[in-house]
């Protein structure tokens, strides 16, 4: 894409400048992304339905103002009192000063650039600018911290219905205000085919010679690329887990009680008198035997002294050991122990595999070549760079020009344009330019403690740089 572009200059001096901007170059008119937010741009077929324009347009014409208010709630021009959390205001910004050209925004501009500047604001939040009230609106336009510190950024951005713009103020803490402050420093129409729009026509100066004509500008830069592919859809989930192992088992209930014994066995006959009887297996003991009967009487011995008395018999044998009484009855069985404590829980399985990238969505159509620009002078540089998300130095880009400036003595206005969602990072950023040369020109990305910081990866920036004199 080329990076360079002329005005016209007729034979009574140069007019104010107009820079012929195709759509590529306009970056459809969104709103300018600011620190902490995530940027999107307006498509030029969604401009189109805004604005269209006619079969004989070509484009789109920029014409700077001389930067004039439109917006300060602080002193009711515009609108009267600060914004108030969540809820969406209108302003308008066509017709404002329609006695000076130099000022006014007409009523056929499509969009219009300037600066929008939040302050004595009581919490830190963020701003957005959209084409029509919306209370919850989910991009920002500017971001800032808590504290009462102004806050400024560059804004170009489509107008909405009635040539007007709505704004709301956004915080997590409830029943918060700001004031807002807007001015305006240039608008775009729609260009017609082969030209754009004659701009105010500047002081007559002194008349002089005619001079030759100049020469033709040169082509206008291509229009953008497409937009990229959507993203493959997300991978299916991992199998669960394996189950953990089963937990120990409860210990034994308690022994039931014993039952009581059985009753004694009935005793047993007396045993006849001769040799010990085998010992009974072991029981309890039976009771004593009967006592056996006396010896025999010894014979009669020859007459002489009495014989002594014979002993006693020994005592017979002990009966047999009575049969066993019956067992008791089994006692009861002890209530079951306590269930032991559940296993642990067993390990997540692992992840499951991440989804495949989905195919690139085709490129996007070139853009239509811009019209031959009118003989002139001036000229500017654009294009666009992706941030260094790695590496160092830190947080610092450079841009080089594919043609030099003569000096330094430009300025550069920049968009994020990458769909980088810098909420859910949790990041709270300002990009500005650090430094300047004829060649180019360097970007730096700080943090909210005012230290530089990488981008987060593929985050894009357009730029445009147009010199001051």
């Amino acid at each position: 894409m080329s990076d360079t572009q002329v005005t016209t200059m007729d034979r009574r001096g140069v007019s104010p400048r107009r820079v012929l901007l195709t759509l590529a170059v306009a970056i459809g008119f969104s709103a300018t992304l600011v620190s902490g937010a995530s940027g999107r741009t307006i498509s030029p077929a969604d401009l189109a339905k805004l604005t269209p324009a006619s079969a004989s347009s070509s484009g789109y014409m920029y014409i700077p103002l001389t930067p004039n208010r439109i917006l300060d709630t602080r002193f009711n021009i515009g609108l009267s009192g600060p914004f108030k959390t969540g809820v969406a205001r209108t302003f308008g910004v066509t017709n404002r000063i329609p006695g000076d050209a130099s000022k006014n925004v007409p009523s056929d501009a499509v969009a219009v650039s300037g600066n929008l500047t939040v302050t004595a604001h009581s919490s830190g939040g963020y701003v957005s600018l959209t084409l029509a009230p919306t209370n919850n609106p989910t991009t920002s336009t500017i971001n800032f911290p808590a504290g009462w510190e102004s806050r400024a950024n560059a804004v170009t951005t489509g107008l909405g219905v009635g040539g007007k713009l709505s704004a709301t103020f956004v915080s997590i803490l409830p029943n918060q205000s700001t004031h807002l402050i807007f001015d305006v420093t240039g608008y775009f129409v729609v260009a017609p085919l082969g030209g754009g729009a004659t701009g105010p026509m500047g002081p007559s100066g002194p008349s002089g010679t005619d001079g030759t004509d100049g020469a033709t500008g040169p082509a206008g830069p291509a229009g953008p690329a497409g937009p990229a592919g959507p993203a493959g859809p997300a991978g299916s989930p991992g199998p669960a887990g394996a189950v953990g192992p089963q937990g120990p088992a409860g210990a034994d209930g308690a022994d039931g009680t014993t039952g009581s014994q059985g009753p004694a066995g009935a005793d047993g006959a007396v045993g006849p008198a001769g040799a010990d009887g085998a010992n009974g297996a072991d029981g309890t003991n039976g009771v004593d035997g009967a006592e056996g009967p006396q010896g025999p009487a010894g014979a009669d011995g020859l007459n002489g002294a009495d014989g002594a008395t014979g002993p006693q018999g020994d005592t017979g044998p002990a009966g047999p050991q009575g049969d066993a009484g019956p067992q008791g009855p089994q006692g009861d069985v002890g209530p079951a122990g306590a269930t032991g404590p559940a296993g642990p829980q067993g390990d997540a399985g692992p992840q499951g595999p991440q989804g495949d990238v989905g195919p690139q969505g085709p490129a996007g159509a070139n853009g239509t070549n811009g019209t031959n620009g009118a003989d002139g002078i001036y000229s500017y540089r654009a294009g666009n760079v992706t941030l260094r998300s790695s590496g160092t130095p830190t947080g610092q880009t450079s841009v080089t020009f594919s043609t030099p400036f003569a000096n330094a003595n430009y300025n550069v206005t920049h968009m994020l344009t990458s769909d980088t969602d810098w909420n859910a990072q949790h990041m709270d950023v300002y990009l500005f330019v650090t430094s300047k040369t004829a060649s180019g020109f360097t970007f730096v990305l700080n943090g909210s403690d005012g230290n530089p910081v990488n981008a987060p990866a593929n985050t894009k920036v357009d730029w445009i740089a147009l010199p001051t004199q």
